[in-house]
C-alpha cells in the first residue's frame, strides 16, 4: 500500500499521529510495525531471484566459518563471520549488507566467485540486523564507523599485510562509499552495488511529506542524524579505486543515483549498469559481465 493512498483517505489528526508512529517503527526499528509492515513489505523480485539468493544463503550458513564480535560505536554487540576461501587470511572480500538484510543473505551469492579468485570472505551484521544487537537502523548514518572498526579488527587478527576489497550493497553501498576517504591502505578497492547518494534524498522519495517528522523522531528517539548518511563528502576527497554497479530497472534505489555518483567521483573508477536488473540483481541477471568487471579490479589492484 502506497503512502499517497493513505493520505488520500483524509485521515483525522489522531489517526495521522498513529500512522506517523507506525511508519517510524516500520522504517527505522528492527521490529517493524505490526500494522504497516505486513501491508508494505511486498516482494519486488521474481521467484527465480529469491530462489538463487536464499539457496546460496542457506548453503553459506552450513560452511565452516569463524564467528567474531565487537562493540559498535553506539555500544551494541556486533557479530562478524569469516569464511576461509583461497586467501589464507591475506586477501579478504568484506561484503557489507543493506537495509533489513543480513550477512548470509547478501554474501551467499558471491562466495563461489571470491573463493575461486583467491579470496576469503568476511561479512558482518549491522546494528539492529541479523545476529547483532540494537533496535535502530541508521540508513548509513553510523554503520560506516562500525565497518571501519571491523577493518581494524581484521588488520589486528590477520596482520597488517592483509589486503581487503570492500563490497557493499544498497544501504551497505552508501556505507562503503562513506568510508572511501578514511580507509587504511589495506583496502585496495571498493565495489558499490545499488547505493544511494544520501539518506535524506532516498527517504524523501520513500516517505514524501512524512519524511520531516520522521527525521526529527529519529534524531530525538535514536540519536541518529540522517544527514550523516551521505556519501558525497567522502567522494570529494577519496582516491581509492571504485566500481559503481546498478540495475537500470531498480524500483527501490532509483537508477539516477548511479550516474550521479559515478560522475561526481574524480578518482580511479569503472561502472557496470545492467539493463533489466532490479535492486541488487546485477549479479543474478548478468553474472558474466559482473565477474569480468570484478576480475579487472582484482587484476589491477591486488597482489
Amino acid at each position: 500500500m502506497k503512502l499517497k493512498t493513505l493520505l488520500a483517505l483524509g485521515l483525522p489528526a489522531a489517526a495521522l499521529c498513529t500512522l506517523t508512529g507506525e511508519l517510524y517503527r516500520h522504517i527505522f526499528c528492527r521490529e517493524g510495525s505490526p500494522l504497516l509492515s505486513p501491508l508494505m513489505n511486498g516482494k519486488s523480485h521474481k521467484p527465480d531471484y529469491y530462489a538463487h539468493r536464499d539457496g546460496d544463503a542457506a548453503r553459506l550458513r552450513t560452511l565452516p566459518h569463524e564467528r567474531f564480535a565487537l562493540r559498535s560505536g553506539r555500544g551494541a554487540l556486533l557479530r562478524g563471520f569469516y569464511f576461509p576461501g583461497g586467501g589464507e587470511g591475506k586477501r579478504i572480500a568484506f561484503l557489507v549488507h543493506g537495509y533489513r538484510s543480513e550477512h548470509a543473505e547478501t554474501a551467499g551469492m558471491y562466495y563461489d566467485y571470491y573463493r575461486s579468485r583467491g579470496f576469503d570472505l568476511f561479512c558482518c551484521d549491522h546494528e539492529a540486523h541479523g545476529e547483532s544487537e540494537g533496535r535502530f537502523i541508521g540508513f548509513a548514518a553510523f554503520e560506516d564507523g562500525d565497518c571501519l572498526r571491523w577493518i581494524d579488527f581484521l588488520r589486528r587478527h590477520f596482520g597488517e599485510d592483509v589486503q581487503i576489497l570492500l563490497h557493499g550493497f544498497s544501504m551497505g553501498a552508501c556505507t562503503v562509499l562513506k568510508m572511501a576517504d578514511r580507509c587504511p591502505e589495506n583496502v585496495k578497492a571498493i565495489v558499490e552495488d545499488s547505493g544511494f547518494r544520501d539518506a535524506p534524498d532516498q527517504l524523501r522519495g520513500m516517505l514524501g511529506p512524512f519524511y520531516p517528522p520522521l527525521r526529527l523522531l529519529h534524531r530525538l528517539i535514536a540519536g541518529v542524524d540522517l544527514r550523516q548518511g551521505d556519501a558525497r563528502p567522502a567522494l570529494r576527497t577519496a582516491q581509492i579505486p571504485i566500481l559503481f554497479v546498478h540495475g537500470r530497472d531498480d524500483p527501490m534505489v532509483p537508477f539516477r543515483n548511479a550516474p550521479a555518483l559515478y560522475e561526481s567521483y574524480a578518482g580511479e573508477k569503472d561502472f557496470l549498469f545492467v539493463d533489466g536488473a532490479k535492486h541488487v540483481e546485477s549479479m543474478h541477471v548478468s553474472p558474466e559481465a559482473y565477474e569480468k568487471k570484478l576480475d579487472g579490479l582484482i587484476r589491477r589492484y591486488f597482489a
